[in-house]
């Protein structure tokens, strides 16, 4: 089959990058022929053996780049000689969509008023919209069902052309340290903390974030007060966050591991996850922490909850926007016997098992024939 896949950005770097540039070479692999959209590319999809489409980038803006590649992807969609397209981004016009980043009218409301009302997000609403009420695209992934009931809430998208492809997970690489690992693990994290930082003397609890505020770290700093754990804070730089971090006096239980490559490493000898987002379609380390074997405290917020259920696999907080709830669900995790927590972690390793790479391939080429073979049916126009 000849697939065209349409994305802005064909690069490897960010999570649906990385994403996209993984699916397509198992689909090449699978000896689908490619077809690429794009503004932009790195080196390595040079090896991807793909037909590249390069459309104009322009360099001044972000909101012109957005509006120009979904003004001209439509255009240059009817030219190309595929049987089914797959668009990934804020375009409108293909036969199939995948929604990663979930439904950004959901996520625009959390924004402040003055992103909320900027340009660039009022585009993307405006995007959003034609691609869900435009009727120029016929089926829609996404990788939660509650995504799935947001679409049909807020756009009316028919849920019977709507599909749910959860996302794969890497448990070869996100998989429980043996006994040898995590002793290693415990001197490599000993010896980067320094010798004025003393870890792991508390019960350690792992949050990962990019975008500290969406995953809800203002209230899990105002939970934490008179916690008797580590927070260990990985992803983007605290920044404007250490002063609330002073100010409630967590200095000794707040450990910023910045930006990091091995997340396997710090899921590995932590005793939980913590991940009390306000909004997230599915977000990856949920999955990966749970893959490690880490049982977590995830928000309802998260279309992850897909894959928990409370007390077997997890911990469900309610209101990831009150403090108490989320120190409700702090204090049950710390109250519970390590044995319960051991059990509940190999739960969630299991969880993971069936979410491969293997299984989610399959999934989209049933899709992708599917849609073919009903393109191919329609009538013309």
């Amino acid at each position: 089959m000849r697939i065209g896949l349409i994305y802005e950005k064909f690069v490897q770097g960010g999570g649906l990058e990385n994403y996209l540039f993984e699916l397509a070479t198992r689909l090449r692999a699978r000896g689908h022929a490619l077809e690429v959209v794009t503004s932009a590319i790195s080196p390595e999809t040079s090896g991807l053996d793909a037909r590249f489409h390069l459309l104009a980038r322009p360099r001044w803006s972000a909101t012109a780049r957005l509006w120009r590649f979904a003004a001209e992807t439509e255009g240059v969609r009817r030219q190309l000689a595929v049987d089914v397209t797959v668009g990934f981004g804020r375009t409108f016009a293909h036969d199939i969509h995948r929604a990663g980043g979930g439904c950004h009218r959901v996520y625009s409301a959390l924004l402040p008023w003055h992103k909320r009302w900027g340009l660039k997000n009022q585009l993307e609403l405006h995007l959003e919209r034609e691609l869900y009420q435009g009727n120029r695209t016929r089926w829609f992934v996404v990788n939660s069902h509650q995504v799935a009931t947001q679409l049909a809430t807020h756009y009316r998208v028919p849920q019977q052309r709507v599909r749910v492809i959860h996302t794969a997970v890497d448990t070869r690489r996100y998989r429980p340290l043996n006994t040898r690992e995590r002793q290693q693990a415990w001197r490599d994290l000993k010896e980067e903390a320094g010798p004025d930082r003393e870890i792991g003397r508390r019960p350690v609890f792992v949050f990962v974030s990019l975008s500290h505020g969406r995953k809800g770290l203002k209230a899990l700093l105002q939970a934490w007060s008179g916690v008797d754990a580590e927070l260990w804070i990985a992803g983007a730089p605290l920044g404007r966050w250490r002063r609330q971090v002073r100010r409630l006096g967590l200095q000794d239980r707040v450990i910023d591991w910045g930006r990091r490559s091995d997340l396997e490493r710090l899921f590995g000898v932590a005793d939980w996850f913590v991940h009390p987002t306000l909004y997230d379609a599915c977000a990856n380390a949920v999955l990966q922490s749970m893959a490690c074997g880490l049982p977590g405290l995830i928000s309802t917020c998260d279309g992850a909850i897909d894959h928990l259920e409370h007390g077997r696999n997890g911990l469900l907080i309610t209101d990831p926007r009150d403090p108490g709830s989320v120190r409700a669900a702090i204090n049950e995790a710390l109250a519970m016997p390590k044995a319960v927590r051991d059990a509940m972690g190999k739960n969630a390793r299991q969880t993971m098992q069936p979410l491969t790479w293997d299984k989610h391939v399959d999934e989209w080429d049933a899709l992708l024939a599917h849609a073919a073979a009903e393109k191919q049916s329609a009538p013309p126009g």
